[in-house]
């Protein structure tokens, strides 16, 4: 059941997650100046483990079907858990993510922020509900979420008019954040085509085609490159500056990869290659 429940929240996701805020928080927000102390900044990343673990879940939950085609051996819901046993343990995810909500909100003596909590929770099921299969909107809604995950920590100290207390890297590692993510959603379309399609999932790679999808995924790569061409010039290390570098490098590997891709192992590859390039991205942020 323990094992069930990790995997379908993913907690290795939820682990970079927690990672890449705790990350941002040392480098990016200066705690001497903060609004965010340490104790806050903890209960904070839980939350947003629990938003992202919870939107996991009602992803299976809706997709069963299609996870049944695309990824057969590795789906919990429909197969380990009944569909009933998913949707109970995630209101039991959601009402508890929203009680740590209450307590951060008193806490911080900031209410308004409270409200981020069910608009989070409730973009994540409307993006499982059916979003995620609007061609290009679904892969900028899912993108908006992972950009989210870094702006929700300098939030408090803008909300206060502390500006002083946030590094302005935070919003060129957001901006990182969001074209990748779209970037490794389209070429995901594109791997995931058949049971997508099988089921009427009609995102942009099965209404337009698989080059239609290789064209959005190269814009995308322009844009990450010019984003980090940019965020480099900013940078007065030189170190950091040959990090963000050699990032457009294996950015540009992967696009090729995704570029002459024959089958699905190549674009299987491509989209570890993504991640990779998501985990060295955020690596960056040390030399900060």
């Amino acid at each position: 059941m323990i094992r069930a429940f990790l995997h379908i929240m993913r907690w290795p996701n939820l682990i970079i997650v927690a990672g890449v805020q705790g990350l941002i928080f040392i480098t990016l927000i200066r705690s001497s100046e903060s609004v965010l102390g340490v104790g806050e900044m903890l209960l904070l990343t839980l939350i947003t483990m629990l938003i992202a673990g919870g939107g996991y879940m009602i992803n299976d939950y809706y997709d069963y079907a299609i996870d049944a085609i695309n990824r057969p051996g590795q789906r919990i819901a429909g197969n380990q858990w009944t569909l009933k046993e998913v949707l109970r343990f995630y209101w039991y995810v959601v009402a508890f993510g929203g009680i740590l909500s209450l307590m951060l909100a008193l806490i911080m003596s900031l209410m308004p922020f409270l409200l981020l909590y069910p608009i989070a929770v409730v973009a994540l099921w409307a993006y499982s509900r059916g979003i995620k299969c609007l061609p290009v909107i679904g892969n900028v809604w899912v993108a908006l979420f992972c950009a989210g995950v870094v702006l929700i920590l300098p939030l408090p100290d803008w909300v206060s008019g502390n500006a002083d207390g946030v590094s302005p890297d935070v919003l060129y590692y957001a901006a990182f954040a969001f074209l990748t993510t779209i970037y490794r959603e389209v070429v995901k379309d594109i791997e995931d085509k058949e049971g997508d399609a099988a089921l009427g999932c009609r995102t942009l790679v099965v209404r337009y085609g698989v080059f239609s999808g290789k064209l959005t995924a190269l814009l995308m790569v322009l844009l990450l490159m010019v984003a980090i061409y940019l965020w480099a010039s900013m940078q007065a290390e030189s170190s950091v500056e040959m990090a963000l570098n050699v990032l457009q490098g294996f950015i540009i590997t992967s696009m090729a990869f995704v570029w002459w891709a024959k089958d699905k192992t190549y674009f299987r590859v491509a989209s570890w290659l993504i991640k990779g390039i998501m985990v060295l991205g955020t690596f960056v942020l040390l030399l900060l």
